[in-house]
């Protein structure tokens, strides 16, 4: 098998389990888990990284809530794009929906206030998505040839650019982000809740769920379970536009 081909071939595997990330991050967090004995208790660092995980949650939302139904899907069998979104956040960023894992990564990871943590979720997250992204490209060049190479030209992959910002070119659609995103919600919650637990038992060597996060867990799962519910009744019915 050609290099290439088989660069391919892991960033199909790849992008077919892409959402058992956060399980991999949380091996890392119970792999570091002699560090949280050093842990100082700090609200406002505290606050800061759930301000960055929920940064990445926006920007999912911000982006998928203006895509085109067929586009930026959450399929994991195969490829699936039925035209190419260059506006809105497309426009400044061609991978948005990644840029956003990463920040809920990078606000998860920053908890544990140690820097291996950091470092090791990071180079994880580099290691699956490059043959992620290098295996969509291959995908969106041969579907759109010369109109996404255009656009790839102007627009960094992971880096966000202002320049060239272009005005979404649909409404933003709430049923589109309600039936896309909930299960990215509850998975992020609940992770976060996780590393909370274990940063808790770490220092401690007790585990006492906090107010905050008890009704943080009951609020996502109320709303988890309404949206899974509705959308398996094929009551979140999308509509083109």
């Amino acid at each position: 098998m050609l290099l290439k081909d088989r660069f391919t071939h892991i960033g199909h595997f790849f992008f077919k389990y892409r959402s058992y990330l956060p399980l991999v991050m949380l091996l890392v967090f119970f792999e570091e888990r002699g560090h949280f004995l050093n842990i100082v208790d700090n609200i406002f660092y505290e606050m800061f990284c759930i301000f960055v995980a929920l940064s990445g949650i926006v920007i999912r939302i911000l982006t998928l809530g203006f895509v085109h139904e067929g586009t930026s899907g959450r399929n994991t069998k195969t490829q699936k794009a039925a035209e190419l979104n260059t506006t809105g956040a497309y426009s400044i960023i061609r991978n948005p929906l990644y840029l956003g894992n990463y920040l809920i990564l990078l606000g998860m990871s920053l908890l544990a206030q140690n820097h291996e943590v950091v470092i090791f979720n990071t180079a994880i997250f580099v290691i699956i998505y490059i043959p992620i992204i290098f295996t969509e490209e291959s995908f969106l060049i041969e579907k759109f040839g010369e109109e996404y190479i255009r656009y790839a030209r102007t627009v960094n992959c992971m880096l966000p650019g202002f320049k060239n910002f272009r005005t979404p070119d649909k409404e933003f659609n709430i049923k589109i982000v309600l039936k896309r995103e909930h299960d990215t919600w509850f998975a992020s919650v609940i992770s976060l809740v996780l590393v909370e637990l274990m940063r808790e038992y770490g220092s401690s060597g007790t585990i006492n769920l906090a107010p905050f996060w008890s009704s943080i867990i009951i609020g996502i799962g109320s709303v988890w379970v309404i949206l899974k519910y509705l959308k398996r009744t094929n009551k979140l019915v999308l509509k083109n536009g």
